[in-house]
């Protein structure tokens, strides 16, 4: 066999046909890796950012790696979440994290969260509640973006004081004394008692106090006062001055009130009246028609300057018979029958009575209501 003689020319048919084979390779490596690729790189991955969502095509199976494939970039405080279906990367979410401001005990933290609750945000500043602690909102509450989250500290504290218990002041009514004149009866004694108190502290501040309870160790004595009811000192003083209830200076219950002159007089001791009675003080002149004998009555000034006071009707005369003289007051002696004069009044008859004539055996069991 002859040798073959490669000429210039042959040279560059040869490097041609070299060439044309490689490209063809070339060629078809290419397509098969673009047909391998196109498989590859059909796995679908969903991602969502402040609630858009899209969808890749990726053949990582990384889920950061998806994510800077795809120009996601994550913040320190960001978090993700992933859904899986057998074990295939299905769905990528991103939640951006924000600003929380949590103010308790005089401070205020800015937490840079992705969600939760407010419960979350609380431990993640590592804030305790007490019992009585008030927060702005419910722990179960959803963070959102610049959400302010208050704490009120509340904080109860009881404590006991002893103290003084005011004794109270007892009134008693007396007829024999001028409206306004007071007389002290009984001082009375303060009693002694623990008083409990509840304070109210708000963030460190006393806000109020409460007393809840008291508990009595020593009991007060009551100061008893006795305090006048008559426009003028009465000439007749009762022996019992509360049984004569006055308002205002007049009886509160009377029958009726008869009108006129009042007159006084006096007599020897153990004189007796046309009804039988003793002459004494508290004994008065009337006409037995318009006021019987035995009724109650009650004498006063109509200017209120003189009362006369508590009478029993038990006399009568020829001035008050005749209707000049409406009562002639008895006195306890010539002079003070002397300064009485004589006196427009109003008889107050507080009970009437039955113009019965008493007799020497009654005469004495009797007793008017004087001093």
């Amino acid at each position: 066999m002859k040798p073959q003689i490669v000429t210039e020319k042959m040279k560059k048919l040869l490097l041609q046909g070299r060439m044309v084979r490689i490209a063809v390779f070339t060629a078809i490596a290419a397509t098969a890796l673009l047909l391998t690729g196109a498989l590859y790189f059909r796995e679908s991955v969903y991602i969502t950012d402040a609630g858009i969502t899209r969808e890749v095509k990726t053949n990582e199976y990384d889920v950061y790696a998806i994510l800077k494939a795809e120009k996601y970039d994550l913040g320190p405080d960001d978090t993700v979440k992933v859904e899986t279906d057998e074990n295939k990367i299905r769905h990528i979410t991103i939640d951006r994290s924000f600003n929380i401001s949590v103010t308790a005990d005089g401070a205020t933290c800015i937490l840079q969260l992705s969600g939760g609750t407010v419960k979350d945000a609380l431990e993640e500043a590592g804030i305790e509640l007490g019992k009585d602690d008030v927060l702005s909102c419910k722990e179960s509450d959803e963070l959102y973006p610049e959400m302010d989250i208050t704490v009120t500290r509340v904080k109860y504290v009881d404590r006991k004081v002893s103290a003084e218990k005011p004794c109270d002041v007892i009134y008693k009514d007396n007829s024999n004394l001028v409206i306004g004149t007071e007389n002290v009866i009984s001082e009375g004694e303060n009693g002694e008692c623990i008083v409990y108190y509840r304070d109210t502290y708000v963030d460190g501040k006393l806000l109020t106090t409460k007393q809840y309870a008291q508990t009595v160790t020593k009991e007060p004595v009551s100061r008893v006062v006795e305090r006048g009811t008559a426009l003028a000192t009465p000439y007749v003083k009762m022996k019992n001055p509360e049984e004569l209830k006055l308002v205002n200076g007049i009886p509160e219950n009377y029958t009726k009130i008869v009108s006129g002159k009042a007159t006084a007089y006096s007599a020897r001791a153990g004189a007796l009246t046309a009804s039988g009675r003793y002459a004494v003080v508290g004994t008065v002149a009337v006409n037995p028609n318009i006021i019987p004998y035995g009724s109650e009555v009650y004498v006063v000034a109509k200017d209120g300057s003189k009362v006369y006071g508590y009478a029993i009707a038990a006399d009568t005369g020829y001035g008050l018979m005749d209707g000049s003289v409406a009562v002639d007051v008895f006195m306890g002696s010539y002079a003070d029958s002397c300064k009485w004069g004589a006196v427009y009044v109003d008889i107050y008859v507080i009970s009437e009575g039955d113009n019965r004539y008493i007799g020497a055996a009654e005469r004495n069991s009797l007793e008017i209501k004087t001093e």
